[in-house]
């Protein structure tokens, strides 16, 4: 049945008649009060405190909450390196399992001798070692969570290998998105799986460190809300206040809201756009994502705000980058430059997912090419009755 748009447009003016600009302004400013009123140490004591710890994420102030940095001075001589990753999935209407990652690269050095290598990694997984995962005598396909974590290992481990091409010594290399393994703590994966996929990637990790090459990974228009929850954090003064438990202790006769609540539904990029200027960023905060407790200490994952002049984005990086004032600042200057060259988004992301992206017609070919190889060994490829009845379609 196609969409009823009479339905959706009328729910559509309905949900804006709930929109009230002027109570998100108020709560705003609330946010961007506290930001400069709140004490780092106290938000801290509470974060330490595991009898209190919140059932939200929360930043974790190391220095304080409000300090701005501006823009560094950009090298004279440098190169970006950008990797992005795509996919073709196992099919299980298809008589064979296997994925496809290909992952792309760009390598953009500019100044005084300026050169840009782009090229893609194209692999075909269909061995039963790789397609699978047998621990505890059980066998895991690799396929959902457990793909996204093997594509991600594959683009540190291309970042690696296109980093030795780089023969500035100011350089930075750059991941979309985040540096955090978010399918490590996905219910049923048991330690060795988890170890198969997060040792080479802190491997490749301290390879670029090795290497003297800082990583950063970059969210354009972030929802984060991991500096709004520290703010909510310090706004409790009550020792005797579990955060987990906030809920239940405020269901009283009559109810009393919590006073945390005004900065509930704020993100953090609302409250950085009328904190920063343009170029600035923000103080550097440890992530505390719950799913990081199986890092190494030394690959802890900070992050800062950086107002690109178009919008706020969200920069991460390994703690060996965010301790290392050097390091930090070439993160900063260079990330806001590729944004300036790219109009908003940095090149050497954009080049590298246009190396990496798989087209339908791709995929077509890599399905005519899989049916032709069991041609020639006389096996009839034969799909399931439900993908052929979405091929053609009859009443």
């Amino acid at each position: 049945m196609p969409l009823k748009l009479d339905a959706i447009a009328e729910a559509i003016h309905a949900m804006a008649s709930t929109f009230d600009g002027a109570d998100q302004r108020d709560r705003l400013q609330l946010a961007l009060d506290r930001l400069r009123a709140t004490d780092p140490a106290h938000v801290r004591r509470r974060l330490d405190d595991p009898q209190a710890h919140p059932a939200w994420v929360v930043a974790y102030p190391e220095r304080s909450l409000a300090a701005t940095y501006p823009l560094p001075p950009l090298p004279a001589d440098f190169a970006v390196l950008g990797a992005d990753g795509s996919m073709i999935e196992p099919d299980r209407h298809n008589p064979l399992r296997f994925f496809v990652i290909n992952t792309g690269y760009a390598l953009l050095t500019y100044g005084s001798q300026p050169a840009a290598e782009m090229d893609a990694v194209s692999q075909l997984y269909y061995q039963t070692d790789e397609i699978f995962i047998s621990p505890d005598h059980r066998t895991l396909p690799i396929e959902g969570a457990l793909l996204a974590l093997k594509m991600a290992v594959e683009e540190m481990n291309v970042l690696v290998k296109a980093a030795t091409a780089i023969t500035q010594p100011q350089a930075l290399a750059l991941r979309d998105g985040t540096l955090i393994l978010w399918g490590l703590d996905s219910p049923g994966i048991a330690d060795d799986v988890r170890q198969r996929f997060l040792q080479p990637y802190q491997d490749a990790l301290r390879t670029l460190q090795e290497m003297g090459v800082p990583i950063a990974a970059y969210t354009s228009y972030p929802n984060a809300d991991d500096v709004v929850n520290a703010l909510r954090v310090g706004l409790c003064r009550d020792p005797s206040v579990v955060c987990r438990r906030c809920e239940a202790i405020f269901q009283r006769v009559p109810p009393e809201t919590p006073i945390c609540a005004p900065l509930a539904t704020l993100v953090d990029r609302f409250l950085f756009s009328r904190h920063l200027a343009k170029g600035e960023r923000s103080e550097c905060f440890r992530s505390r994502q719950d799913v990081l407790k199986f890092y190494d200490a030394d690959q802890a994952i900070y992050f800062f705000y950086l107002h690109t002049g178009s919008e706020i984005a969200r920069v991460e990086m390994p703690a060996w980058v965010a301790r290392d004032p050097v390091l930090l600042d070439r993160v900063h200057a260079l990330v806001y430059d590729q944004c300036q060259r790219g109009r908003g988004y940095p090149p050497a992301l954009t080049e590298a997912h246009e190396q990496a992206v798989i087209t339908v017609g791709d995929r077509e070919v890599v399905e005519e090419l899989v049916a032709r190889a069991l041609a020639d060994r006389a096996v009839v490829y034969v799909r399931s009755q439900k993908d052929q009845s979405k091929r053609v379609r009859g009443v």
